[in-house]
This record gives C-alpha cells, sequence and structure tokens, in this order.
C-alpha cells in the first residue's frame, strides 16, 4: 500500500476565501483513497516562488522522515512557480525515493519526461510573470488616475474596500478615536519639541498604538511617534511608491522569507498622490517639520562628551548601532551601550550584548588603528591575501561575463525579430496583438537591464584584479599620508582618522572587539570643518573612498 501525502497551495487570501484549497482536495480525493493519505500540507496562502512556505518546510521535513512514497498534487504550479526551486524540489524528492504525482499521474523519468517536467516548470514560472505584471500594471493605472489601492492604512483612518458591484472605489475614512491620538501627538510635540518626550508622555497616560494583525496593541515607540509626525497623509495627501525592496545591508533575523527584506527610497518625482480626509491642519504639521528640522541642525552641533567611535559600534546580537550614554556621578562615566539593552523598542525583549566603556574602548580602536598606519607589512599580507582569492574567481567571472553579454545579444535578435514579425504583418494589427508586443518588449527590456548590471559588476571585478598593483602602490601613499599625522594628534583628528580607517565594530561576549577595517583615499585637510567631524557619516566622508571590492578584512583585539 503507497503511503500517500497531499500537498495544496493558494497564492491570495481571496483564494483562501474562495475555498480554493477545499477544491484541490475535493478533486485529489477523488484520485486517491482517504486511507491511504498520511496527512495533508497546505499553504493559504503561499507564493509560488517562496521556498520557506510554512507547509511546504513541513513537507520537506517529513519527506526525510520517509513518512510517505508519494506526494499527490492538483497541478505542478502548486508546488512552485519557479524554474529552479521546481527543479531542487523534484531531485530532493526524487534522492528520497519519493515520487510526484499531479492527479494520479506519475512523474516520467525518461530523458523526454524531464523535458516535458522542464517546460511544464517554465511554463508555470512564465504564468507566474505575468499574473505579476498585470497587476502591476492594473495598479499603476489606478495610481495615476488618483484612485486608492488595497493597503494597510495609516494610523487615524481605516480602510474602505472597493465595491465592483456598487461601483465605489476604495476609500480611507477617519477613525475618530485614533485621529484624536494622532492629534494629540502634534500637540505634545509642539509643546516639549521631543519626540523621546512625547512616547514617554504616551506611556505615562497609558495609550497604546494599534496591534496590526494579530498582534496585540502594544505601546508606541519613538520611531512610531517619528512616523506619524512626518506622514503627509494626515493633511490630506497619501503617496505610494515611496520606496522599492531591495537588498539589507544588516538583517535581524538570520532566516529570512524574502531576498529583498530592505527598502530603497525612490525620488520624490516617482511618488503616486491620493487624495484622503485630513486630520491635521498644515499649519500645525508645518509647525512640526519646522521643529523637527530645528531639533536635527542642534543634534550636528559639538556634544560635551566625546566618543570617538559613535556611530561605529553594530551590536553582534541585534545589529542595531551602539549609542553614546553618560551615567552622571562626580565624575561622569562615559560607555557604549546597545539602544534595546533597556528596551528603546517598548514592545521587544531586552537586548542582551555587552556593553564598555567609553575610555576603554576609544583608547584601544586608536591604538589599533595606530599600530595598523604604521604597519606596513600587515597591509601587505591583505592585500597580497585578498589578490589571491580575485586570481582564483578571474577564470570564473570572466566566463559569466562572456556568457552574459551572448544573453544580451541573444535578446536584440529576439527584439529584432518581433519588429520583423509585426512590421510583416499585412493585416492590421489588432489592440489586443499590440498589448502583447508591448508586454514582450518590456519584458525584454528588464531581463537587458537586468544583465547589463550583472556585466558591469563582473568587469568592474575583473577591472579591480587588473589594477591591484596600481592600488596597493595607492594603499600604500594613503598610509604613508596617515602615519605622519597620527603622532600627537588632537581629538578632533584621531576622530577624523578612525572614522576614515574603521568600518565597523563589534563588540563580543568575551569582551573582545571585531574591527572590520577600510583603507581611505584623499588628503587630510589641514583644518577639519566642525560639521565635518560630527555628522560625517559613519562609513567615511565624500572625498574618501571604501576599497570593499579590493581590500576589505577583519581582525580581533582584545582590549
Amino acid at each position: 500500500m503507497k503511503r500517500i501525502a497531499l500537498y495544496c497551495r493558494v497564492s491570495t487570501d481571496n483564494q483562501e476565501k474562495n475555498e480554493t484549497i477545499e477544491n484541490q482536495l475535493r478533486d485529489l480525493y477523488k484520485v486517491y483513497n482517504k486511507t491511504d493519505v498520511i496527512k495533508v500540507y497546505q499553504d493559504n496562502p503561499g507564493s509560488g516562488a517562496d521556498p520557506d512556505r510554512k507547509g511546504l518546510w513541513e513537507l520537506r521535513k517529513d519527506a526525510t522522515k520517509k513518512m510517505f512514497d508519494v506526494i499527490g498534487l492538483w497541478d505542478s504550479s502548486r508546488l512552485a512557480r519557479d524554474l529552479k526551486l521546481s527543479l531542487i524540489l523534484r531531485d530532493e524528492f526524487k534522492e528520497l525515493g519519493i515520487n510526484i504525482e499531479v492527479m494520479g499521474r506519475e512523474s516520467d523519468d525518461s530523458d523526454t519526461g524531464k523535458i516535458v517536467s522542464i517546460i511544464e516548470a517554465t511554463m508555470d514560472e512564465i504564468e507566474r510573470n505575468r499574473i505579476k505584471r498585470r497587476f502591476t500594471s492594473g495598479r499603476d493605472r489606478r495610481l495615476s488616475e488618483g484612485k486608492l489601492i488595497g493597503c494597510y492604512p495609516p494610523f487615524g483612518y481605516r480602510h474602505i474596500r472597493r465595491n465592483k458591484e456598487k461601483g465605489t472605489d476604495a476609500s480611507f475614512e477617519i477613525n475618530e478615536q485614533e485621529a484624536i491620538l494622532v492629534r494629540k501627538i502634534f500637540e505634545l510635540y509642539i509643546k516639549f519639541e521631543s519626540i523621546l518626550l512625547v512616547a514617554q508622555e504616551l506611556v505615562k497616560m497609558g495609550i497604546k498604538g494599534r496591534g496590526k494583525g494579530r498582534s496585540e496593541p502594544g505601546f508606541m515607540q519613538v520611531s512610531s511617534v517619528s512616523k506619524i509626525l512626518r506622514r503627509e497623509t494626515y493633511i490630506g495627501n497619501h503617496y505610494f511608491g515611496k520606496s522599492s525592496p531591495c537588498i539589507a545591508k544588516f538583517h535581524l533575523h538570520k532566516i529570512r522569507k524574502h531576498r529583498f527584506t530592505g527598502r530603497r527610497t525612490n525620488p520624490r518625482a516617482d511618488w503616486k498622490v491620493v487624495n484622503v480626509p485630513t486630520i491635521i491642519d498644515k499649519e500645525t504639521f508645518d509647525k512640526a517639520q519646522e521643529i523637527m528640522k530645528k531639533r536635527a541642525k542642534h543634534r550636528r552641533e559639538l556634544s560635551k562628551y566625546q566618543f570617538m567611535c559613535q556611530g561605529l559600534i553594530r551590536c553582534v546580537r541585534c545589529s542595531r548601532n551602539y549609542g553614546g550614554k553618560v551615567q552622571k556621578s562626580q565624575n561622569d562615566y562615559l560607555f557604549y551601550r546597545c539602544p534595546q539593552a533597556y528596551t528603546s523598542n517598548i514592545n521587544d525583549p531586552p537586548c542582551k550584548s555587552r556593553s564598555m566603556g567609553a575610555g576603554k574602548l576609544d583608547r584601544a580602536i586608536w591604538g589599533f588603528v595606530s599600530d595598523l598606519i604604521q604597519d606596513k607589512e600587515r597591509i601587505q599580507r591583505a592585500v597580497f591575501d585578498i589578490k589571491e582569492k580575485r586570481e582564483k574567481h578571474k577564470f570564473s567571472n570572466k566566463k559569466s561575463c562572456d556568457n552574459l553579454l551572448l544573453e544580451k545579444n541573444n535578446l536584440k535578435i529576439k527584439r529584432k525579430r518581433l519588429f520583423d514579425l509585426y512590421s510583416e504583418s499585412d493585416n492590421e494589427i489588432s489592440d489586443s496583438a499590440k498589448e502583447d508586443l508591448k508586454n514582450k518588449l518590456k519584458d525584454i527590456d528588464e531581463k537587458e537591464r537586468f544583465f547589463d548590471k550583472q556585466i558591469l559588476e563582473l568587469e568592474k571585478e575583473l577591472g579591480n584584479i587588473n589594477n591591484i598593483d596600481l592600488l596597493e602602490k595607492e594603499i600604500e601613499k594613503t598610509r604613508k599620508l596617515y602615519n605622519e599625522k597620527i603622532h600627537s594628534p588632537s581629538y578632533e583628528l584621531k576622530k577624523f582618522i578612525v572614522r576614515k580607517w574603521i568600518g565597523e565594530v563589534g563588540i563580543q561576549d568575551d569582551g573582545s572587539l571585531k574591527i572590520k577595517i577600510k583603507i581611505p583615499k584623499g588628503q587630510i585637510p589641514d583644518e577639519l570643518p566642525k560639521e565635518y567631524i560630527y555628522s560625517a557619516s559613519p562609513n567615511g566622508a565624500e572625498n574618501s573612498l571604501l576599497l570593499g571590492s579590493v581590500l576589505k578584512f577583519e581582525e580581533s583585539i582584545t582590549p
């Protein structure tokens, strides 16, 4: 007797409500006996391109335990709508001796069957891209018409869904209970001129924010209050497309559902505005913005306390930036601490990362940087190690670059064929054919842009390999330049040099320091501008060059 596991999936909540899972199971039970079914795995909803779906993860875990012999699917697209993922899953289950069946039809392991399965997986991926393109096109059209699309409403509003039967569009309606709190936040901020004091006042008053999804309402933290104060929705302008997904530089979670876990701000010209009911008058909103600009300028001014590594220390547990703190006493004690050590985010547990005295850490970092600048052989060894690694990857990078150029040339040929096909047609081209041509050309353009980006990165990598000897001389020149300045420097010059040479510092649990080093490029100015010293980014100034692709290494020290 075969032990059977059924796997069902839907992509959206709407499909779940329409009982699509139940429809899949009903059809599958017509093919398989219920007594033979060991377990039913479901993802509702779950993206076909997501390898970390809960139901799929359980299916793969139980497959390693040999709990079943056959996986029954309603359609091959239910397993995956991504060619690469589909092939990985099929190979994985095949190695475990588990067959994949679509409505009782066994998979064909012959050469012809493999080709058919690849074609099916490719068609599933193409269909997914078409669905995504139709959705994006429809969304952009509605936004260009000034119509609201489905979204989670900002605090102070409730979302009224679109009603196709009545012909009404989606809209925001003011939630009076939340709107009172929004007005209160603006009133408190104009009074205190401090976001932190506003958040603390709300905690004293016992006022909580809105719980998102199934989460319970929690106290508003500083970031939530800051977002409310900056949100133009409250004066009637709700924007879409303010940011785009990207690969995050730092991650709070090791296991991530999606590759693009970060957000990149788009140019304001690309934002789409939709008019909504107002909660705050423009005069009050503008006054709050002026106060925030004034406060931001004040923060850049010179502090009475000296924290040389402010902004460079990153928590090894939660990836937040450490802040400089002061413990008031007869002799003020300065130290660095993770902001989550005492729950700056009120709704998250405290971070148990280690703190360290500012004097101890600053002395250790300055000693490390000054020793590094004076140690010519140490830097040469790092350059040599990087050079060896890059030489190993030189051939594969060149091959990848040639393959991408070939793919790009194939796209040009494909575009020319499409134009020739439509231009040689004697009959008048229908609107649907024009739309189909437009979509195909759009796909080709997207792929061409992707290939251009990949080719540019590989060419840059190959250029770095060819120019590494020249860069080695440049690095030695920079080292000598800084070596002349490190003897009896002022505090301002110390801070300047540390920020040029150190990319990031991590305080380990045992008290040791893990340091990421970067090599700067550029002259050291004779006079250091005040704003430049104290508002400079931790990654260096505008005239510095982080040679991350040529020389980037880590070292550990014990202060």
